[in-house]
């Protein structure tokens, strides 16, 4: 059996949290249906800001529920501004990723890494337990490391396109202003909620689209601003390139 030319890592967009989103879908269309177009270089501003906030942090804990229709899924990770360590939980499948010294490290058990990752079957049972290397050079590497790194997870909650400032209000507890655009992805709406204070760092991101089977989400949150995140490198592990070559040796 052939190797794929790139695994094929499923984004927090394609794949989907759980159903408790809905209350806080709620929360950000009926900001968004309150809110006011500010002027395009305030709301613009603001947005910079929080990020610029964020950037100075350094580092987070994120949390990502997501649904595509029926699917749910939970991803749990802490990321720098270079480095991270993500697991993802979907169903029966579940794989973690560490980003580290420049390279990837990928790990699941066996429906992780067939579904998620899309490692052919037949070296699958010889992989479980084990950490693969992704280096930069693999083809495979922009899709693994996708979103682990603080500065790739900012990239993919900051609306985009004309940006519409909601009204002030509470996000578990503490108050936030909102900010709504389109999303990165293509979806029909993302919604950023920013701490209302002297730092204004991102709290939480709402995005939805679509409807019944069709309907996809996720809820993005944020917690652990600026503490000391610790990706050790996974030792043993075995470069994919090699993997790739046995696979196409023995398929």
């Amino acid at each position: 059996m052939g190797f794929p030319a790139a695994l094929t890592s499923r984004t927090v967009a394609e794949r989907g949290l759980t159903v408790v989103c809905c209350v806080l879908f709620s929360l950000a269309v009926s900001s968004a249906a309150s809110a006011s177009s500010a002027a395009p270089r305030s709301a613009a501003q603001s947005l910079q800001r929080s990020l610029s906030d964020a950037t100075a942090a350094g580092s987070a804990r994120i949390t990502v529920q997501f649904f595509t229709g029926s699917t749910t899924g939970r991803v749990v990770q802490d990321s720098s501004l270079h480095a991270g360590e993500q697991t993802v939980a979907i169903g029966k499948e579940l794989v973690s990723t560490v980003l580290v010294g420049g390279a990837a490290y990928i790990s699941g058990n066996s429906q992780g890494l067939t579904t998620y990752f899309g490692l052919p079957g037949a070296v699958v049972p010889t992989l479980v337990g084990k950490w693969v290397s992704v280096q930069p050079t693999d083809a495979a590497f922009q899709a693994v490391s996708a979103n682990v790194s603080l500065a790739s997870a900012l990239a993919n909650v900051t609306p985009s396109g004309t940006l519409v400032v909601g009204k002030r209000s509470k996000v578990d507890h503490p108050w936030v202003n909102s900010m709504s655009g389109g999303a990165p992805d293509g979806g029909q709406r993302l919604t950023l909620f920013v701490a209302a204070n002297a730092r204004a760092l991102p709290v939480e991101a709402v995005e939805s689209s679509g409807s019944g089977k069709s309907a996809k989400g996720e809820i993005v949150t944020f917690s652990r601003w600026g503490e000391r995140v610790h990706v050790p490198t996974p030792s043993g592990a075995l470069p994919l390139a090699a993997i790739q070559a046995a696979s196409s040796a023995s398929g």
